[in-house]
């Protein structure tokens, strides 16, 4: 692993400049939260990191092989349960029982067998959470993953989050100054 090296990136669409000549140094091993208003490019960041769409110019290198996602929607299979959700994106060293163990700490170990189109849009998220998690990748990157959650459970949510992503690089889009705070290492501010 190393540093993830972003030089003079920049995006358009359309008529639109999204990104103009950023440059950043995410450094590994640690959690760092972007802050800015909307359509600063920050979801855009992180869809050019994680290799989903190409910046117009500007080069990014370091970015680990094994990376997750949350994404600001779900992107849960409807048909599937919480369990078979998590386990498709696991090494078959992950046993169900470890998922459930990591399901129980979000509260919705009663929901593992459940399908997913039955759950709250708030399950859904936790449950994209921990698939994340369970997935084990050297980088996380999160876009306002704890979007929809109520106080309560946002912040045992992020104590989970913050236990089980020791060690790896997390990027995370947030609007919370609360959220920046209690998670990250590191804060960068888009303008």
């Amino acid at each position: 692993m190393s540093n993830i090296i972003i030089k003079n990136l920049s995006k358009n669409y359309k008529d639109k400049k999204v990104l103009d000549n950023f440059s950043a140094v995410f450094k590994e091993k640690t959690f760092t939260c972007i802050e800015g208003p909307s359509g600063c490019g920050k979801t855009t960041l992180l869809n050019i990191i994680s290799g989903l769409i190409a910046p117009d110019s500007g080069t990014i290198a370091g970015v680990p092989e094994k990376t997750a996602y949350v994404f600001q929607e779900d992107r849960l299979c409807e048909d599937f349960t919480a369990l078979r959700n998590i386990r498709l994106v696991c090494n078959k060293e992950k046993t169900d029982e470890e998922i459930l163990n990591h399901l129980k700490e979000v509260s919705l170990f009663s929901e593992a067998n459940t399908p997913i189109r039955k759950l709250s849009g708030g399950m859904k998220r936790r449950i994209s959470i921990v698939r994340a998690i369970c997935y084990d990748a050297d980088c996380i990157l999160l876009d306002e993953p704890f979007k929809g959650l109520d106080e309560k459970l946002k912040q045992s949510v992020m104590k989970y989050v913050k236990k089980h992503t020791e060690n790896k690089t997390v990027i995370c889009v947030t609007h919370d100054p609360f959220e920046s705070e209690y998670l990250s290492d590191s804060r960068l501010i888009i303008k």
